[in-house]
């Protein structure tokens, strides 16, 4: 589902750019304003999924971290009273939930970064929707920014 996430986010920003990148637009500004905002909108609800996977992460992460104190505890009861081969198996679930807790912190990490890097798009595309309805103008290749471009300018 991720990966779809991803995807889907990145044919939406290609979207974007191309629309951006025309030489000629052969839509008006209304018409291109329009689907990028439709755009913007796509990428917001994909920034939403991304956000709800962290949280579910977070919590399937804390209940790990709670089964493995659980675990812990039952190794220690069963160690106290002499019974090795229940605190063994304690442990090992214990560990177990441990791992899977890292394992968790790790797609929240990359989550995280992932919905970062989406925030600053969005953010990035909503500045060149807000400059476009501005000028009110159309735009050329010339006053659409590519990566190494900071900002647009209405064309001449």
């Amino acid at each position: 589902m991720f990966d779809d996430l991803r995807a889907q986010f990145r044919k939406a920003v290609e979207n974007f750019n191309e629309e951006l990148n025309r030489n000629e637009l052969s839509h008006n500004t209304n018409e291109l304003v329009g689907s990028m905002k439709n755009q913007v909108t796509e990428a917001i609800s994909h920034i939403n999924v991304l956000a709800l996977q962290i949280s579910k992460a977070k919590a399937q992460m804390a209940e790990k971290a709670r089964a493995a104190e659980t675990c812990y505890r039952q190794a220690e009861m069963a160690h106290r009273i002499g019974d090795t081969e229940t605190a063994a198996v304690a442990m090992q679930y214990a560990e177990k939930h441990e791992e899977h807790a890292r394992v968790l912190d790790n797609k929240i990490n990359a989550l995280s970064a992932e919905l970062f890097f989406l925030e600053e798009e969005v953010e990035e595309m909503v500045e060149k929707v807000e400059k476009t309805e501005a000028t009110g103008a159309s735009l050329s290749i010339d006053s659409v920014p590519s990566r190494k471009h900071d900002s647009i300018s209405p064309s001449k």
